[in-house]
């Protein structure tokens, strides 16, 4: 098993696709990866400070979630529509639909989760664990980004310390699934499984 976390000064700050804000990208596989050269998985935040429409992700499948602010409504046109009102409450969608977000009550941040359909499966789970282990997906590759709090995430002869804004990857590579511990009462984590196809 594989643990390595990254924090803040690992992301990197780079423009939406269709050139309409910005995001914070955490993680893509493979390393280097570009929006343009296509990518396996890749995790990111938002600002989004005005409405307006989403990138266009061909063949990707997609998870959102709010992180801060009122919310917005996510029109799919033919496909329907959601809303992203509550905090922490995922929403998934498909890459392909003509996606546009209309914001609620002024700007928010949110946590999203792209997957290459035909090669890559995602899940996306909002944990809140307690003091004693909670097990973690057994996926091929899991990461573990803390919203709130302080955790422990791993196994007992290699764990590591979580803090917000923080992200652990852990790669399995045939070990048992690890488990996760709060060391803070307030604790909230998002837990993204990726499982090839």
């Amino acid at each position: 098993m594989r643990l390595v976390t990254l924090g803040p000064n690992d992301y990197r700050e780079m423009p939406w696709k269709n050139g309409g804000g910005s995001t914070t990208e955490l993680l893509i596989e493979p390393p280097g990866a570009t929006l343009a050269s296509g990518f396996l998985w890749r995790l990111s935040m938002a600002a989004v400070t005005d409405s307006g429409p989403f990138s266009s992700f061909p063949g990707i499948d997609r998870t959102l979630l709010l992180l801060e602010g009122k919310g917005m409504d996510l029109d799919y046109g033919p496909h329907g529509r959601a809303r992203l009102q509550g905090p922490l409450e995922p929403v998934a969608f498909s890459g392909d639909w003509a996606t546009s977000g209309q914001l609620l009550d002024g700007p928010c941040r949110d946590f999203n989760v792209m997957s290459e359909r035909s090669a890559m499966g995602h899940d996306v789970v909002v944990m809140r664990p307690g003091s004693t282990p909670s097990p973690l997906p057994e996926a091929t590759t899991v990461l573990v980004f803390c919203v709130k709090g302080q955790a422990r995430v791993g196994a007992m002869d290699d764990s590591r310390d979580l803090h917000p804004g923080e992200l652990v990857r852990i790669d399995r590579e045939g070990a048992a699934a690890p488990g996760v511990v709060a060391v803070q009462s307030e604790t909230v984590l998002l837990v993204v499984a990726l499982q090839s196809r």
